[in-house]
Formats: structure tokens, C-alpha cells, sequence
């Protein structure tokens, strides 16, 4: 799929809804759709035509995180002993460039979650300024389960909100948990029944759309400089370690049990 398809844009009444368009992989955070989402993200901001950013995944299903099939791919290349055709630092930067984008946007960026958010996906809702959800949506940080550790800032931006010992929880075990828990950590911003969730949306963003747009930017900027200033260092350490991470037996066994559909056998090596 060319990626100017993956992520599609409408706008309407000031609201910019950015649709993940890739359902086959459950609209996964791949590279080229990262590239077309960041394209997307700075194409709103310049256009002063829009005042709210919506992202929202095809088909009912918000964003399945990383590419697993692109991880096979790196698992064979590192198995065989040869380098990767672009390394995993190049890759996660142009991942964590789509979350830079939404805290570097001077516009209210509203995540609408719906089906599931994984991984990297959970990543990006974190990333958005609100994020709405089905009650029953359901959600995981999904990195340990293929033997890797948080990225795209998912370190940086959760823990503050879960505490250590429920961010250790989720992180290590992988396990997930629905929109109705992630509301009560404060992870999300609310959670509503299926049917409701699409109102409330349009509601927010319009709401959002019609208020005072030079506030907002100044209010978004001063939540960076209070909760995220770290943002980009702590981005740096996950690279580094996501590096290392990839080039284990355990990372390559997980992939395998994943597109397998088997539980791994890991073995700390």
C-alpha cells in the first residue's frame, strides 16, 4: 500500500480526523506508516484550517503497535549474520518521531481507541492530549511479550501516571487490561459504551475546535515542559536498549512463537 493510503486525512469544521489504514495489520505502527503519520500530523499543523487532530484507526481497531512481520525480517538477517537493511536506531527514531510530532503539535490532538491499542499503540495514545475509549477496549503494553522493553517513550510517559509498582506490573507481565481500567489509572481521559463513543468524540473535538486555539498551544507547552522534558533523552535510552534487545535468542524466539501461535521458551540469552 503507498503510504500517502495508509494514513488517510478529512477535515471538517476545523477537525482533522487522521485515519491508520491498514487493517490487514491491524493498522500496526509499521515504517511507512509512521512516515505517512508524521507527514499527516505536520500537514495539519501548517494548515490553519485546522484546529483539532483526531486519530483513529480503520475498521474499528485503533493500532495493533509494532510490525511483527518486519521483526522476523530483522530476527533472520541478525540469525544469519548479516546487518539489517536499516538498523533498529533508524527505525524506532522514525517511530518515536510520530510521538515527538503529537507534543510538538500546537493543536489538541484526541486519540479515538477503538477495538485495541498495543504496544507502540498504546504509545501513541499516551502521546495524544486526550485519548477516549470503548469501556471495553482492550489494551497492553505489549513489548515484553516479544521480549522487548517500552519504546516510543511509553517509559517516559507512563509510569508517572500508573506509579512504579503498576507500570512494573503491566510492563513486565505484558497482561492486558481494558479502557475502563486505563480511565481509573489515569492512563486515558474517559471510556464510554461502543455506541457512545463516536458522539463523544465529535463532541470533544468541536467543543475543542470552537475555543481559544492560542491558549491551547500555550497549555500543551507548558505540560512538556512539566511532565515531559525528558522526552527525548528518555527516548534515547530506550533506543539504545531496544538495540541490544533485538539481537537476543529471546527476542527472536518470541517473534517466532508469536507468528507461530506458541508460547515462547525463553532462555535469558
Amino acid at each position: 500500500m503507498e503510504n500517502a493510503q495508509l494514513v488517510q486525512t478529512t477535515v471538517e469544521e476545523g477537525v482533522a480526523t487522521l485515519l491508520l489504514n491498514d487493517p490487514e495489520k491491524l493498522n500496526a505502527l509499521s515504517i511507512p506508516m509512521a512516515r505517512a503519520l508524521s507527514a499527516a500530523l505536520g500537514q495539519a499543523g501548517r494548515d490553519p484550517a485546522v484546529r483539532v487532530v483526531v486519530l483513529r484507526g480503520a475498521q474499528g481497531r485503533f493500532c495493533a503497535g509494532g510490525d511483527v512481520t518486519s521483526m522476523k525480517n530483522r530476527v533472520e538477517a541478525c540469525r544469519a549474520g548479516r546487518e539489517p537493511e536499516t538498523s533498529t536506531r533508524d527505525n524506532l527514531w522514525t517511530l518515536n518521531q510520530v510521538v515527538l510530532d503529537v507534543r510538538a503539535l500546537p493543536k489538541p490532538v484526541i486519540a479515538w481507541i477503538e477495538g485495541a491499542a498495543a504496544g507502540g499503540g498504546m504509545s501513541l495514545a499516551l502521546a495524544c492530549d486526550f485519548a477516549l475509549a470503548e469501556e471495553d477496549a482492550k489494551m497492553v503494553f505489549a513489548f515484553s511479550g516479544v521480549a522487548l522493553a517500552p519504546d516510543m517513550g511509553a517509559s517516559v510517559m507512563a509510569p508517572p501516571r500508573l506509579g512504579p509498582a503498576r507500570a512494573a506490573d503491566l510492563f513486565m507481565t505484558g497482561r492486558r487490561f481494558t479502557g475502563r481500567e486505563a480511565a481509573q489509572w489515569g492512563l486515558i481521559t474517559s471510556v464510554w459504551p461502543r455506541e457512545e463513543l463516536a458522539g463523544a468524540v465529535d463532541q470533544l473535538a468541536r467543543r475543542l475546535a470552537a475555543g481559544p486555539a492560542l491558549s491551547y498551544r500555550e497549555i500543551k507547552a507548558g505540560i512538556n515542559r512539566t511532565l515531559y522534558p525528558g522526552l527525548y533523552a528518555g527516548m534515547a535510552q530506550e533506543v539504545e536498549a531496544a538495540d541490544r534487545l533485538t539481537r537476543t535468542a529471546d527476542h527472536g524466539e518470541a517473534v517466532d512463537a508469536f507468528l507461530e501461535k506458541r508460547r515462547p521458551v525463553f532462555t535469558g540469552r
